[in-house]
């Protein structure tokens, strides 16, 4: 990515230049190159697993495209449950290996436009037809045929590449993250998995803002993760890998903070009485951990002090797919089993809440991030050393003030201090800038569209809406079928009694009305009119408006 930045620059520089002068966020003040060691100095991108995708949405033999940091791979499930992985592109003339297939041994990817095939495993050019001969035999395949192969695996049910080297990087870098419950404790994962145009970090940062929750999502149980003055949060930071990483965790008491102080607001205006606030509280002392491992996996749960054991954890894996775009996939863990359908219900509903409050912060956040790489530039002598180089684009638009953004604090200085390391980020952070990709935040309809987000991507999904079209169908046929045993002389009067009649086409209304509800689901569905209702519920059960 970055020997590509300077050539970048030189050719789009002056073109960009005009529409960063549009743009004036924050401090003019021209950043400098850190001269401080930082405890994030030597983390590194290109040495960690990224997750792609569930094991269970890949197809035996179906190539499938993922995407990480701007790059396309081709991911495919073997018969033996291994995974195979390259560079979604072909030696030959750069077509889509994920438009192929998989060849009949399972190891090997074909790809449609000439029919050349590529280990797996290896990347190796394993056969060009069009140098075959009539016995059998082939002409040497010249070594620059080969494709890149991406160690890859599956982990606690997630698919995992290794796009920064070869195998031997991989076997020397950190393994995936697990979730310990599942190991120890038998946790089931409820899985679920949801594309958005939003950029990544992004992401993680709301992920890891409990003080959201009331507001956006209405949730009270979120308070149990924030902290205050009197309940402080306590940080620990961890930079495995000689720094290369970092695992950031906080814990707080599972109590009612912000809750707490509403309630005693609401006494004092003697609203109480007409809105009684349930308690949240448990009854048993808990804490409410946090879990971070850069740069994309965090978990939520409430833990027993003594045990360190809960009864759920929530589980979440951001796939960098790219500037303004990330898959989001997550998993709730406990000893239920949990159909996927109704976890992708509860999911969607909860994320439309506030996916489309982040897409408004991404408009402001790139904008100013790609004003600020524009201004580094001037000050290096070449892309290399921007490596070094740490930003102040959060540190100057955001201001944290809750006891609980001591923690979110902490992640915000981090992307100021690596996002510049994130492979091919800067080339095509000023490419979409330089096109005005964030100069608007896109029409809710876009942002929220479930089909291309979600059930475009999940055959789980595409089965159950056929199903639910199925149902939806039959029971209008049964309901016909129901009415038409009226005019049958021989139909026996059990079936077409008046009140038979009448139990038989409620149930079919039932079934088909119940089927075209879930149906709608895997389509947009969170207008604004759903918006004002969510936002009603502030005052009611959250936090009173002033007098």
């Amino acid at each position: 990515g970055f020997s590509n930045v300077d050539r970048f620059v030189k050719d789009v520089s002056p073109r960009i230049k005009h529409s960063l002068q549009a743009v004036d966020i924050g401090t003019k003040d021209t950043p400098t190159v850190e001269t401080s060691q930082s405890p994030f100095a030597n983390f590194d991108y290109e040495a960690q697993w990224y997750p792609v995708t569930w094991a269970r949405d890949l197809q035996e033999n179906d190539p499938t495209k993922v995407t990480v940091f701007d790059v396309d791979y081709v991911v495919s499930k073997t018969a033996d449950g291994e995974i195979i992985c390259m560079e979604d592109k072909c030696a030959h003339k750069g077509a889509a290996l994920s438009q192929g297939r998989v060849s009949g041994n399972g190891k090997n990817f074909q790809c449609a436009y000439h029919g050349w095939s590529f280990d797996g495993k290896s990347g190796e050019c394993t056969e060009i037809p069009q140098l075959v001969k009539a016995d059998g035999s082939s002409t040497q395949i010249p070594s620059r045929a080969c494709g890149k192969a991406v160690p890859a695996q599956i982990h606690q049910e997630m698919v995992w590449i290794f796009p920064g080297g070869g195998l031997e990087k991989a076997l020397q870098a950190s393994p995936p993250p697990s979730v310990q419950e599942v190991e120890t404790e038998g946790f089931k994962l409820g899985q679920f998995v949801r594309d958005f145009p939003v950029d990544w970090p992004i992401v993680v940062s709301n992920i890891f803002d409990p003080d959201h929750g009331l507001f956006a999502h209405q949730a009270a149980s979120f308070d149990m993760y924030s902290a205050s003055t009197t309940y402080p949060m306590e940080i620990q930071n961890q930079y495995p890998e000689d720094g290369k990483g970092w695992i950031l965790e906080s814990k707080v008491k599972a109590d009612n903070k912000l809750l707490d102080v509403d309630a005693k607001l609401r006494e004092a205006q003697e609203k109480n009485k007409k809105k009684k606030k349930k308690n949240t509280k448990d009854t048993k002392e808990l804490w409410a951990s946090s879990y971070f491992q850069a740069p994309f996996h965090l978990q939520l749960k409430r833990v027993d002090p003594e045990t360190g054991s809960t009864n759920f954890v929530s589980t979440f894996y951001i796939c960098p797919v790219g500037v303004g775009r990330t898959r989001f996939m997550a998993a709730q863990g406990s000893k239920a089993s949990v159909p996927r359908w109704m976890t992708k219900l509860f999911t969607d509903n909860f994320l439309d809440q506030d996916t489309y409050l982040l897409a408004t912060q991404q408009k402001n956040i790139l904008t100013a991030e790609a004003k600020e790489v524009e201004e580094l530039l001037k000050s290096v002598s070449s892309a290399e050393e921007l490596k070094s180089v740490s930003m102040t684009t959060r540190n100057k638009m955001f201001c944290l003030t809750s006891p609980t953004e001591k923690v979110g604090a902490r992640l915000e200085k981090f992307w100021d201090e690596t996002l510049l390391r994130v492979p091919n980020r800067i080339e095509r952070l000023l490419q979409l800038n330089a096109v005005g990709a964030f100069a608007t935040t896109p029409p809710r309809e876009v942002v929220l569209d479930r089909k291309s987000q979600q059930l475009d991507i999940s055959k789980e999904s595409q089965d159950v809406v056929k199903n639910c079209r199925t149902v939806s169908k039959y029971s209008k046929l049964a309901a016909v079928a129901s009415v038409a045993l009226k005019f049958v002389n021989k139909a026996p009067k059990a079936l077409t009694s008046p009140t038979a009649t009448i139990a038989s086409l409620g149930l079919c209304f039932l079934a088909s009305s119940l089927a075209q509800k879930i149906e709608r689901e895997y389509y947009f569905k969170y207008t604004d009119d759903h918006r004002r209702k969510d936002l009603a519920k502030i005052p009611e059960k959250i936090w009173i408006d002033k007098e």
